[in-house]
């Protein structure tokens, strides 16, 4: 400890000397002064400029002795075409706070100014003067000044100070022409220079210091110890985001000079040891989801302390949650929507591809039938049904869903239209002119209309005829006289004409004789008749009808035009 003492005290005194040798014996200033007269009243206040040079002599580090020599100058006080000179010769004190690089000190300057002040002389008559000559009118006065203020001087060299400011209360007494009362300006003077230093002694050099040098090279005092070994280490986590009961594996690299045997590991997880192991794996089993920050400090004897630190994440698991789509969202029964799906989860591995499936329709993969949709069969306008789509995806833990719509439309059912029945007598099977009339005439019309639209004729026979197959005949005669083509008879495709015998089974559909009830004598039957339809393109066959051949596969053709 007297060692340790007598080494500091030592120390300072040295420092003492260095700082007072270092300290300059003259200063020498060169510098620009902008001063702001401003009187007292009668006048406008106006500035000047110019320039001023300072002696100061040190007699310490902080208290030095200043000689101020300067001069301003306006050449047109405030467009007056009044000019004026002002020369100022001052003294006194300066107190510097702190020696150093940057410098601050105040000072207190008194002395005098001599001013000087001309403006043009007013012409004179019958005085001539030569070319380039002029009279003025001038003024001297010398009296009283002084300045109050600091400054700040910022160190180069040892031999150069910058001064950016010196500002100062800048005091003249000079006399005011227009009010003799009138006779203290309180001014402001800034200025900012170079300072030149001279004098004072070379620092004395250090006294020798005995020294040693350590194993690593470095060289110390003699009595201080070697610095500690450096250590270089590192630290990353393979993998650094782990899912639930996975392990992160610690990369460790420690590189330094000293005995690596001699090195002392601890690893913390959140400030909290875990393990003096060389190596460490950090396992994510009963932990809970977050961010951890594992630290990896390496100590010694002859080291220097170090550490580093790994972030290792361990996310949580989330199910697997995603959307569905239909592609379109509305069709038609017997059209097809495609159906798919986007499905994300975490910790639970690879999410299997979706699968689809719907509470009525049909679906065939990624492809969605109305076929199978329950609509209301006592309704044969256009309806719409919605059904819900649901997408399965599953990963090794659990399964997720997702849903979507579909708007199932069933158009509405284009009915099929009844004519009048075409009516014949008992044990008769031609076609009268009423039949014509309505085959010729009204049915005629709608194929013109629809061109594309289908006939169905229904041939019925009643008990009391003895005539066999006469249901046939009579639908087969009625098919020529719309597909013949040939006199009066029509030219309607066979393929568009079904027909179909139903004997004498009226299959529940009412007689609709129309005008032609008399046409076949005095007791009509409502049994001896073909019944009449038209089903537009599209159209829904008769209920009625449940079995019927197309005239085309029945030789109609052969029975030509009927008479």
């Amino acid at each position: 400890m007297k060692r340790w003492i007598g080494f500091i005290g030592a120390s300072a005194l040295i420092v003492l000397k260095i700082s007072a040798q270092e300290t300059p014996r003259y200063e020498v200033t060169l510098g620009y002064d902008l001063v702001r007269f401003n009187p007292e009243k009668n006048a406008s206040s106006f500035t000047a400029n110019g320039g001023s040079g300072q002696f100061a002599y040190n007699f310490s580090p902080w208290i030095s002795g200043v000689i101020d020599l300067g001069a301003v100058a306006n050449g047109n006080i405030r467009n007056t075409r009044l000019d004026g000179m002002l020369t100022n010769y001052l003294a006194g004190p300066r107190f510097t706070v702190h020696r150093g690089r940057v410098t601050p000190y105040f000072q207190a300057l008194f002395g005098g100014v001599y001013a000087t002040t001309s403006t043009p002389a007013p012409a004179i008559d019958g005085v001539t003067l030569p070319p380039g000559a002029n009279l003025r009118i001038t003024r001297q006065e010398n009296n009283f000044a002084g300045t109050v203020g600091g400054g700040i001087d910022v160190k180069i060299s040892r031999h150069v100070s910058f001064r950016p400011i010196q500002l100062e209360y800048f005091a003249t007494r000079l006399h005011n022409l227009r009010a003799l009362d009138d006779n203290s300006q309180h001014n402001i003077r800034y200025s900012a220079g170079f300072t030149f230093l001279f004098g004072g002694e070379e620092p004395a050099p250090a006294p020798p210091i005995s020294t040693r040098t350590c194993p690593d090279g470095s060289v110390v005092r003699a009595d201080a110890q070697c610095p500690k070994h450096d250590l270089a280490i590192s630290l990353s986590a393979t993998p650094n985001v782990l899912c639930p009961g996975e392990t992160a594996q610690m990369n460790a690299s420690v590189n330094t000079s000293a005995d690596k045997n001699q090195l002392h590991a601890q690893w913390s997880v959140n400030g909290s040891p875990v393990s003096q192991a060389p190596a460490f794996a950090f396992e994510s089993a009963g932990r809970a989801p977050g961010t951890y920050k594992i630290e990896f400090t390496v100590s010694g004897a002859d080291i220097k302390p170090a550490e580093a630190d790994s972030a290792v994440t361990i996310r949580e698991y989330v199910p697997p949650t995603g959307t569905a789509q239909a592609n379109p969202t509305q069709i038609r029964v017997g059209e097809t929507s495609t159906l798919s799906a986007s499905f994300h989860g975490e910790c639970g591995g690879p999410i299997q591809s979706a699968t689809f499936s719907a509470p009525e329709g049909t679906v065939n993969g990624n492809q969605f039938d109305c076929t199978g949709v329950q609509f209301d069969s006592s309704n044969n306008a256009e309806q719409t049904k919605t059904v819900t789509i649901t997408a399965h995806a599953s990963d090794s833990r659990s399964e997720g869903t997702a849903t979507t719509a579909i708007a199932c439309v069933k158009p509405a059912v284009i009915a099929a239209i009844r004519l009048p029945d075409v009516m014949f007598p008992a044990n008769n099977a031609r076609v009268n002119n009423c039949g014509k009339r309505i085959l010729l005439e009204q049915l005629r019309g709608y194929l013109e209309r629809d061109p594309t639209g289908s006939v169905v004729l229904v041939g019925h026979s009643s008990e009391d005829e003895t005539a066999s197959g006469l249901d046939i005949r009579r639908t087969l005669n009625t098919a020529a006289v719309i597909t013949a083509g040939t006199g009066v008879c029509l030219a309607t495709p066979a393929s568009q004409v079904l027909v179909s015998a139903m004997g004498t089974n009226q299959n529940g559909v009412n007689f609709e004789s129309g005008l032609c009830e008399s046409s076949v004598g005095a007791n009509p039957s409502p049994a001896r008749r073909v019944e009449v339809w038209f089903v537009p393109t599209g159209g829904a066959m008769p209920s009625s009808v449940a079995k019927y051949d197309k005239a085309s596969s029945l030789n109609v053709t052969e029975l030509g035009c009927p008479k």
